[in-house]
């Protein structure tokens, strides 16, 4: 069978998450020119993380009712209006404010389109989740090295003024996008029945173990590399690029490969797989060799996001795909909130080895846990998903 997920939304989901992307590497200049610690750093990455856990868990049901429009129109307009807002700041109030609609935007827009994917690909789930992927991370983590340049040649608060009308300029598009007919048939109480189902949870500590690590990357990386090993803002961006890139080749690939073995055995040996690397970036002596290291480690993100969104999806009801990705996304981003949180103050405390040797830990937990929530769920060779209850 074809698979079918569209270029148009491929395009608009990269220009949703670049912002994201953007303000990544930029975060630590942000900081020095706004003036505002290490706490309110950490408090800043974890606003767009709990902003896009409450539109996820709370707006992602209403995809599957009937307003698969709404919500990926307001999810681009969102995205945009954050955009300028950080265009703007200057306090760190203002940038907390628009890094919770860069939130509400992200989180709001991927579980309708995501719903669009899987409904059209009941038979291809990992292939086509694993597509959606690797265009969101195009987006994501090309925005650090657009950024990048974009401010060294027109100022700090240009990339984002450029990011905000190349939204804009989506909005005609996703006005005339088709969605799937909706089933109607489940309007109460979404959470309490998806996390009811074995595969379901086994989807979301998958998640977990990404997005306990998204929050530490997001709020840590940039300031990680310039501060121990003098990196400036464009290495800080090209090495995002240079991890993205096996993301990208790699997810759609991994995807068919989920589909194949079981979405659960592949994304928790992925996660375990990435735990050596995470621990080694607290000890190795220069940003070459860690920028080295993360090509590689960044063969098990490919596998793990297209993993846990098709645990998830192959488990929910047909009237919950979206309210499934958007628990799995909501769970994450609290997961990520908590990350960035907790984090930030044990690198300023501790150092390098603490934050990474912890992390570490933390991920590791989330891959065995999977494994054991999960074990026996789906049988492999594109089986359907056996009662999973």
């Amino acid at each position: 069978m074809s698979l079918k997920v569209p270029f148009s939304l491929l395009v608009v989901t990269a220009s949703v998450t670049i912002g994201f992307g953007a303000i990544f590497a930029l975060l630590p200049v942000f900081q020095d020119a706004l003036q505002f610690g290490d706490v309110w750093l950490g408090g800043v990455t974890a606003a767009s993380f709990i902003a896009g856990f409450i539109a996820q868990a709370g707006l992602s049901r209403y995809a599957d009712r009937g307003y698969g429009h709404h919500l990926l129109l307001g999810g681009v307009v969102a995205a945009a209006i954050g955009c300028v807002g950080v265009a703007v700041a200057d306090s760190v109030a203002v940038l907390l404010g628009a890094r919770v609609l860069l939130g509400l935007g992200e989180g709001a827009f991927l579980p309708a389109a995501r719903r669009v994917v899987i409904l059209k690909n009941p038979d291809n789930v990992g292939v086509a989740l694993g597509r959606m992927g690797s265009a969101a991370m195009v987006g994501f983590l090309s925005g650090p090295p657009l950024a990048a340049f974009v401010a060294a040649q027109a100022g700090l608060r240009a990339p984002f003024w450029v990011i905000a009308v190349l939204l804009a300029t989506s909005l005609p598009v996703i006005a005339r996008f088709e969605i799937p007919a909706t089933d109607h048939a489940i309007h109460a109480t979404p959470t309490r029945a998806l996390l009811a189902i074995r595969g379901v949870r086994a989807g979301m500590l998958l998640g977990a173990g990404l997005f306990v690590a998204i929050g530490v990357y997001d709020s840590l990386w940039a300031k990680f590399l310039q501060e121990e090993h003098g990196a400036s803002t464009q290495f800080v961006g090209w090495s995002l690029l240079l991890f993205a890139v096996p993301i990208v080749i790699m997810s759609p690939r991994m995807g068919k490969v989920c589909d194949r073995l079981g979405p659960v055995r592949v994304g928790s040996l992925s996660i375990l797989y990435s735990v050596p690397f995470i621990a080694a970036y607290g000890f190795l002596p220069n940003k070459w060799f860690i920028a080295s290291l993360a090509i590689f480690h960044s063969f098990s993100e490919a596998a793990v996001t297209p993993s846990s969104q098709s645990a998830v999806a192959r488990s929910s009801p047909p009237a919950l795909v979206a309210a499934g990705q958007g628990l799995l996304d909501g769970f994450g981003l609290l997961v990520a909130a908590a990350s960035a949180l907790l984090f930030a103050p044990i690198y300023s405390v501790f150092g390098a080895w603490a934050l990474w040797s912890g992390l570490a830990a933390c991920v590791a937990a989330t891959g065995f846990a999977a494994r054991r929530v999960g074990r026996g769920l789906f049988a492999p060779v594109d089986a359907v998903p056996v009662d999973a209850l």
